[in-house]
This record gives C-alpha cells, structure tokens and sequence, in this order.
C-alpha cells in the first residue's frame, strides 16, 4: 500500500463533485479539516485535446495538497494518455470514474455505464494503471441496475490490475441518488479484497459516518454531497471520532 492511500486510513475524503469541487471549495474543505479532496471530473477526451475548458478543472494552488485527480472516459488508450498527462504534475492519486450517473456521461459509454461492460472495465484499469507511478484509485457503484449488482466483480477486477483503493457509492446507476445508500454490499466487498475500500453515499453527520465505517469496516470514507453548505462536516466528523462527542459550534467569524 502506497503511503498517502495508508495515511488516509479512517479519515474523511472530499469525493469529486462537479460544478461543486473546483479550488476555492477545496480549500475551504481542507481548511475546515478534510485530509484529501478530488477535483470535479475530467474528461480523458477534453484532456488530451488540451481544452481550455477541461485544463481548467486542473487548477491547483501549493495549498490544495494532497489532491486527487478523477479522470471519466471508455477508451483505455486515451484514458492512459490522459493518466499520463495528470502524473506529469504529481497529484497525490489518480481517480477513475466509474460511478458518475448523469446522462451526459453514461450517453457516451462513461462513468457508471462502464459496469455494462466488465471486458471494458478491465481494459481502462489495466491500461491506465500501467500509464502511471501515480497510485490510481477506481470510484464506482453497486451495479449498473438493480437486478444487477455487480460490484463484486468489479472489485475483484480492481484488486487484479492494482488499484490502490476502491470507492463505493452505496447505490446503482438506476436509483440516481434516490432512496437511502446500501451499505450491506460494501461491507460484504470488505470482506474479500485486500486492497483499502472507501465507502461513500449519505453521509452527513458526524454519527452518521461513524456508524457507517463501523457498519461496512470501510477503510476510509468519501464525503460528497453530504459536504455541500456545511464543508464544517469535515471538522465535525474528524472530532467526533476521536472525542465521541460533537465539537463546539463554529462562530460566524470561523465559517
């Protein structure tokens, strides 16, 4: 295991959000206690063709550290050559989106349409992993539909082409962000694979994410939505797990 995938052991992550995680938002998250962010996803295709719009979603600062980078497309070989790209400047991980539900996305065979293709699945994590030094990282979901969840074998894929650490929203592409996140799944995935998994899906308070973690046996968690308007939740949770308790609101003057 890579030292920045076992420092972030038992810790809270910003998940990647678009339109959400962009820089000032991370530093305000890092500020307020969070150990590692992702930027907003970027497009393997944008990136190669060098898109002003896509380099933008690069932006960093020397305070945005450790940061991960999340690539989404369905071609392994520009999925590598992206991969590449990224690693030229150090970010601490590499992400692979394999759980974005949007219909922009899923439309061009990316993101958590992937898990309709496992034969595809393996080719995009083999190649991008053999692109890089960078640890990569695999962000995905239960399954594609519900009569089909198959995260067993995507995990079982991950593991395979070395990913560093897997994380898991705890729904399928079909229930979008509807109904409440299965955790039973995530913890049964645990159970069988070595590498570190990273739960994510509902989390939004401090009792919350330690129930989850104790539930599951995650490794560490990703916090996405849960962080929108109260980026604080990072502080909270980091307190709460060490303390037991709830920490001192913060005043107006420290939000």
């Amino acid at each position: 295991m890579s030292n920045i995938i076992s420092d972030l052991q038992g810790k809270a992550l910003l998940a990647p959000l678009a339109g959400v995680t962009n820089l000032p938002f991370r530093l305000v998250a890092r500020r307020l206690g969070c150990s590692l962010c992702f930027t907003e996803m970027i497009s393997a295709n944008g990136l190669i063709r060098e898109s002003a719009q896509t380099l933008e979603y690069l932006k960093t600062s020397p305070e945005d550290r450790p940061l991960g980078v999340q690539l989404f497309g369905a071609d392994p070989r520009v999925m590598a050559r992206a991969a590449a790209m990224v690693a030229g400047q150090n970010p601490a991980l590499i992400d692979i989106n394999m759980g974005c539900p949007a219909k922009k996305v899923c439309n061009v065979l990316a993101g958590s349409a992937l898990l309709q293709n496992e034969p595809l699945v393996a080719d995009i994590l083999n190649a991008v992993v053999k692109a890089v030094d960078v640890p990569v990282t695999l962000k995905t979901r239960l399954g594609w539909h519900d009569d089909h969840k198959n995260i067993h074998v995507i995990a079982q894929m991950a593991e395979a082409a070395g990913i560093a650490a897997l994380a898991v929203h705890g729904r399928t592409r079909t229930q979008m962000y509807k109904g409440e996140a299965a955790y039973d799944l995530i913890a049964e995935v645990k159970s069988r694979v070595q590498m570190p998994v990273w739960v994510n899906g509902d989390i939004t308070s401090p009792q919350k994410a330690a129930a989850v973690l104790k539930q599951t046996g995650a490794d560490s968690m990703m916090i996405g939505r849960g962080a929108q308007g109260q980026p604080w939740l990072f502080r909270d949770v980091k307190y709460f797990a060490a303390h037991g308790e709830l920490p001192e609101q913060l005043s107006l003057a420290e939000c």
